[in-house]
C-alpha cells in the first residue's frame, strides 16, 4: 500500500463513449465495460497497478479509506484509483462502466493486496 496513494473522484467528466474510448487508446490501457447490478464492497484493499473508471449509468460508492471520505461517482464520473491507494467500490443498483487497466493480464487477474487497518 501506497500511504500518498488517494483515489480521485472527477464528476461529469465523460457522457460520449467514443471520446472515452480515445482516451483510454491514448493512454495505452486495457478498457472493459462491465454491466452490473447492485453489490456490496469489498474489504479495503490496493492493487499493484492504477485503474480507472468511467461511470456510464447508475452510481458508485468509491471509499478511499481513512484518507478520503465515501463519494458518490454517478454518471459522467471518472474514478482514478492509483497504484497502492487503499479503495473500495459498492453500487446500490445496476451500473455501467467502462473500467481501464494498465494491460489485459492486470484485467483478467486484478490481484487485490490487503490494506492495514489505519488506511
Amino acid at each position: 500500500m501506497d500511504s500518498s496513494a488517494v483515489v480521485r473522484v472527477t464528476p461529469n467528466y465523460c457522457s460520449e463513449k467514443a471520446a472515452v474510448l480515445h482516451e483510454i487508446a491514448r493512454d495505452n490501457l486495457w478498457p472493459v465495460t462491465v454491466h452490473q447490478g447492485g453489490f456490496t464492497a469489498a474489504p479495503l484493499h490496493c492493487h499493484e497497478a492504477p485503474v480507472r473508471i468511467y461511470v456510464f449509468s447508475g452510481a458508485l460508492l468509491v471509499d478511499g479509506g481513512r484518507k478520503v471520505p465515501p463519494v458518490n461517482a454517478c454518471a459522467g464520473a471518472r474514478v482514478d484509483i492509483p497504484a497502492g491507494a487503499a479503495h473500495t467500490v459498492s453500487a446500490a443498483g445496476p451500473v455501467i462502466t467502462i473500467t481501464a487497466f494498465t494491460s489485459s493480464a492486470f484485467a483478467a487477474s486484478l490481484p487485490q493486496l490487503p490494506v492495514s487497518d489505519d488506511a
